[in-house]
């Protein structure tokens, strides 16, 4: 990664839009989070805090029912002329037989039936049982009848006592009832509701029981724990007696391990409470009701892993749209970064791509308009420039045309004076040997060149008339060099219509024969020419010493870094290869390549090649 100091505007406009919007989106996902997260608590909380009270609120209900049905019985004006009667037996017996007092029995059945309509009617009860303390008890429900029964030996009858009228409740065991009951016996457990009853005199008389099968008192808890197994429930009263589970196991009852935390950590009753499981160390909630009607206590344990399941697939369910959220505000975060930097990067683009000679292909920017003012007045800016600069380098390429083709002219009109002193000094000489021939030959080919350069041409010339330049050229220095000299021509006829500028082929063979004669004769020279459908060359070939390594360098470098703002000083004295190189650029641009190096074999080669695929795609 880039240091920040180094960092392009839209790595930077990306990293700033992404940090705000990654931390907007924190924050909101975070409240959201938290509200929802609390609110599922708090629900969840609330949930138990509703299933103790409902629990609690049943369990009233049923002990409720037993309470009044017993309430009715305490009241009832045939049970008072039992009591009133010390519940004597309906029946004696004598040496000759049984005497029954009918009106007792009369008066004991009628009982018994109002009880039983009462039961029978809304299930208040398995069974109601009145004690005196002279040992007889009446009974209805799963038994009916009389029987003769020591109360004090109730498991029940100390607290009764203690309450003094007021109600008790325990829980009974099929096999602590009575013989005559147990037989009729549906239930394992039963909830015994107990009190005192007393006459107008506020003296005790007897006790009044009242049975039901602990399977009804407890139903609503039964069915809450059938339909969620990972729930316990407990209910004890005020003395730690546990009336629920009241089958309990010794392996899996930790009641008293809740008793013993509430007191110890002074929980607070109807809330629920975060704490560790007494059988597996896991984490629980539990909440505790107690109800004021019965001195009953609920307790309600759930698992922590259960209840939360929700929670946690929320939580899942969250981080997975964060992430997604967050890819999204990334992807965003790139695209309006790259959007309000593409007009930029565009105009960097064509300023990077600006030179010289390409000007004019930058002038197609002012047709776009971008959506951000300032950059739109940077490109309106930069085409005014552009145009500007464009006008000046018009202006100075004309004024370097107008320069380059006055010496053009120069040169042209001229010859070198070396080259003319030569000739006439051979035409003296020819002359005094009398090689008239040889003389009206050279004259000839003297004057065609002489016509040739003198001749305006600034666009160039066919290739045919270049080479019949050098070829009379060379028919000049072949009358002066005679047999040492020889050249070959190898150029395809499709090849003479190509334009090239005037006097490059005949500088090249001329700065050949220059140097070739620093070896000895015999002297050869090939000017040989090839065309593809991609480009067409010319060789120019000789057999003297080659080019020294440096001008080779210098020659390649100069080709290389020319990039046409600095001309060449022409020189009158010969063209020179770097003229030639420079006219050659002018006129084929970056279609251009030039090759020079040396032969193995001895001697120099030099190709100009010229590309005619960029010219083709261009039209």
């Amino acid at each position: 990664m880039l240091p920040l100091t180094h960092q392009t505007l839209q790595s930077r406009l990306f990293n700033y839009y992404s940090l705000f919007f990654c931390i907007v989106l924190f924050l909101i996902a975070a409240i959201l989070f938290t509200a929802l997260y609390n609110y599922n608590r708090n629900n969840i909380a609330e949930q138990q805090q509703q299933l103790s009270r409902s629990i609690s609120h049943a369990i009233d209900q049923e002990l409720e029912k037993m309470n009044h049905f017993s309430m009715n019985i305490v009241y009832s004006n045939l049970v008072k002329e039992h009591f009133n009667n010390d519940l004597t037996p309906i029946s004696e017996e004598y040496e000759g037989g049984i005497i029954i007092d009918l009106e007792r029995y009369e008066s004991t059945t009628t009982l018994i039936d109002v009880i039983l309509a009462i039961i029978s009617s809304s299930q208040t009860a398995k069974q109601a049982n009145i004690y005196d303390f002279d040992g007889k008890m009446l009974g209805a429900g799963l038994f009916n009848g009389e029987l003769t029964i020591d109360v004090t030996n109730r498991t029940w009858y100390p607290e009764t006592k203690a309450q003094d009228g007021f109600k008790h409740l325990s829980l009974v065991r099929e096999e602590d009832l009575p013989y005559s009951i147990k037989q009729h016996s549906t239930n394992p457990t039963y909830v015994a509701l107990t009190r005192v009853y007393k006459d107008r005199h506020y003296v005790e008389q007897g006790i009044v029981e009242i049975l039901q099968g602990a399977n009804t008192v407890f139903n609503t808890i039964h069915n809450t724990m059938n339909s969620n197994e990972q729930i316990d429930i407990y209910v004890v009263d005020e003395q730690g007696t546990f009336f629920y589970p009241y089958e309990q196991q010794l392996d899996s009852f930790y009641g008293d391990d809740y008793v013993d935390l509430i007191q110890q950590l002074s929980l607070i009753e109807d809330k629920t409470h975060h704490i560790t499981s007494p059988s597996d160390q896991s984490k629980q909630l539990m909440i505790h009701t107690s109800s004021s009607q019965t001195g009953l206590s609920i307790i309600l344990v759930q698992n922590q892993k259960e209840l939360y399941a929700f929670l946690n697939r929320m939580t899942y369910l969250f981080v997975v749209i964060f992430i997604v959220a967050l890819g999204v505000i990334l992807w965003i975060s790139f695209i309006v970064s790259k959007r309000v930097t593409h007009p930029l990067n565009q105009l960097t683009k064509k300023i990077k791509q600006m030179d010289l000679t390409n000007l004019a292909n930058t002038n197609d920017l002012h047709t776009e308009s971008f959506s951000i003012g300032e950059i739109d007045t940077l490109n309106r800016s930069f085409h005014a420039m552009n145009q500007k600069l464009s006008h000046s380098l018009d202006e100075l390429l004309i004024a370097r045309s107008q320069e380059m083709d006055a010496k053009f002219l120069a040169l042209q009109s001229q010859m070198n004076p070396h080259f003319l002193y030569n000739n006439l000094s051979n035409i003296s000489a020819m002359a005094e040997a009398g090689m008239d021939r040889e003389i009206v030959k050279l004259c000839e080919n003297m004057s065609f060149m002489l016509r040739y350069i003198s001749t305006e041409s600034k666009q160039g010339v066919p290739l045919r008339d270049e080479l019949s330049y050098t070829k009379h050229y060379l028919e000049c220095m072949d009358i002066r060099y005679e047999d040492q000299l020889s050249y070959t021509f190898d150029i395809p006829d499709e090849m003479s219509t190509i334009i090239v500028p005037k006097l490059s082929i005949q500088p090249l063979v001329e700065n050949a024969i220059k140097h070739g004669l620093h070896v000895s004769p015999p002297w050869h020279m090939t000017i040989s020419g090839q065309q593809t459908h991609t480009n067409w060359s010319i060789t120019i070939t000789d057999n003297g010493p080659g080019f020294d390594p440096d001008i080779i360098n210098q020659l390649q470098a100069f080709l290389t870094e020319n990039n046409l703002r600095a001309l060449p000083k022409l020189s009158i004295n010969g063209m020179g290869l770097k003229n030639v190189i420079t006219r050659l650029k002018l006129m084929y641009q970056n279609e251009l390549s030039l090759d020079i190096k040396n032969r193995q074999n001895g001697g120099a080669m030099i190709t100009i090649s010229i590309s005619t695929q960029e010219s083709k795609m261009e039209e």
